[in-house]
């Protein structure tokens, strides 16, 4: 009988212990559904110059999939051409107050910091603020000098010279073509990617001998900016609306004076590369930079990175002539990260 006994309180207590922990279980549950429910939804504002235009297709794009993925609500703020930091300003202003967590930036001016609240967790994108420095902040953008070597080293092999470098890290001429004169259409010098573009494309250029004329544009008529810039050999240009402009300028030219290249990623300068209006393009994977800056905010928002990070988005050199192969098809046409 005692036997008996011990063997119902063994199992009496085993059973206890199996619904307590059933308990304990369904507890948890109830409190991981309770916090889903109660959870507020990141909201991240993304205030970009002319955010309507076709060069921001491939980078919504990359935010649209991380939105899906990490459940974010993202304003698109819609803006035209900033003529002063003071514009972009008040759109921030206007973001914050309406209780916005964080903001996807892209300076009018680089160095115009102040416009931007100092608690804000942001993430700039195509440039950063080279004066900002917060621990809630990152920079998810293209190396902008190494752009502007890769379009100048794509202009001199098409001038038929060829370069080589020397135990400097310099490309020096070695034969071929004569030294190219290049006149490039610099756009909005204000933000320091367009600086690093023109440097890395100036100094490749020069240190093959060659010549390079930077043009502004702002106040200016294209079509007399372009008169000028065709008595070179070359026409590079460093931002994707100037670019489609002077490749719709060069477009109804017959024959066309100066071979144009520039820095792009809308379908509409990959459509002019396409048709050879434009012979070489430098093209920023802007997917990725979607993708990667509003996938670092998610994160950090949550509290599920201690901090972010700076991210270098890769880029590639497209001629004419190689826009349809597998690999450009990919970045141009199918965006990917």
């Amino acid at each position: 009988m005692k036997r008996k006994n011990g063997f119902l309180q063994g199992t009496g207590g085993a059973m206890l212990i199996i619904m307590l922990l059933v308990a304990v279980a369904l507890w948890a549950a109830f409190n991981l559904l309770k916090s889903g429910d109660d959870r507020v939804q990141q909201r991240v504002s993304v205030i970009v110059e002319d955010s309507n235009n076709e060069r921001w297709t491939a980078f919504r794009l990359g935010l649209d999939q991380a939105a899906a993925e990490y459940g974010v609500d993202v304003t698109f703020v819609s803006s035209n051409g900033f003529s002063s930091a003071e514009e972009q300003k008040n759109l921030i202003a206007q973001e914050t107050a309406s209780g916005t967590d964080a903001l996807i930036l892209s300076l009018y001016d680089s160095e115009e910091t102040d416009i931007v609240p100092g608690t804000t967790k942001l993430v700039f994108v195509e440039t950063d603020g080279i004066r900002y420095n917060s621990a809630g902040t990152a920079a998810v953008i293209p190396p902008g000098d190494e752009m502007g070597k890769a379009l100048g080293e794509m202009i001199l092999s098409d001038s038929g010279l060829t370069t080589s470098e020397d135990g400097n890290g310099n490309m020096a001429p070695v034969s071929g073509g004569e030294a190219p004169s290049v006149a490039v259409l610099t756009g909005n010098l204000r933000r320091y990617s367009q600086k690093e573009m023109m440097r890395g494309l100036a100094e490749t250029v020069e240190a093959a001998g060659g010549t390079v004329w930077p043009m502004e544009t702002e106040g200016k008529e294209l079509s007399e900016v372009m008169e000028v810039a065709e008595s070179c050999d070359f026409i590079a240009v460093l931002e994707d609306a100037l670019l489609v402009k002077a490749a719709a300028q060069a477009a109804s030219e017959a024959p066309k004076r100066a071979g144009l290249y520039g820095v792009g990623c809308s379908p509409s300068n990959i459509s002019y590369l396409d048709q050879g209006v434009i012979s070489g393009m430098v093209v920023p994977n802007e997917f990725s930079m979607g993708y990667q800056s509003l996938s670092q905010l998610s994160q950090c928002l949550s509290n599920d990175i201690p901090a972010m990070k700076d991210i270098e988005v890769g880029f590639t050199s497209v001629r004419s002539g190689e826009v349809h192969t597998r690999a450009n098809e990919k970045l141009l046409f199918l965006p990917i990260r």
